[in-house]
Parts: C-alpha cells; structure tokens; sequence
C-alpha cells in the first residue's frame, strides 16, 4: 500500500513547494501555516522526519509572522523534496 502512496505523497509535495512559494512571496500567513501544518502531518505519518521538521519550522513561522523565514523555508523545502526518493523494500 505504501508503494502506491509514498510516490503521490511526493507527486503532492512538489505542487506544495509551489504553492508555498507563492505564499511566502505574498506573505500569506494564513496559507502558509496551513501548509506546514499539513506538510508535518503527513510527512511524519510516512516517516519522512526531515521534511516533518520543515513542516514544523513553516508552521511556526507563519505564526510568528516571519516572512522572511518563510522564504528561507521555502527554498530549503524545495531543495529538500527535490532531493527526496523514496525506497521501499
């Protein structure tokens, strides 16, 4: 079942760096803290404890009112799911 989810996980993940770029840009807290708080949600579900902590960190932010974190959290989310492969054994 995993082998089936992780990869539409992932395909998801890049529409929301997306999104959250455009959020961070136009400093959209309220989009952006809904993102992190999805983002660590599900990614912690899957085990995917790095891109959780991104998560945590944007949702925080947002909070914070810290546009300029945000855009710092966003090209490191983007970078990160980048780089992100699934292996299932």
């Amino acid at each position: 079942m995993l082998a089936e989810l992780v990869p539409k996980f992932l395909a998801r993940c890049r529409q929301t760096v997306e999104e959250f770029h455009g959020a961070a840009q136009s400093g959209d807290l309220t989009v952006a803290r809904r993102i992190g708080h999805s983002l660590f949600g599900t990614a912690s579900s899957f085990g995917f404890d790095e891109m959780a902590a991104i998560g945590r960190e944007i949702e925080q932010a947002a909070r914070d009112g810290d546009s300029a974190a945000l855009k710092g959290l966003a090209e490191r989310l983007e970078a990160h799911v980048a780089r992100v492969r699934p292996v299932l054994d």
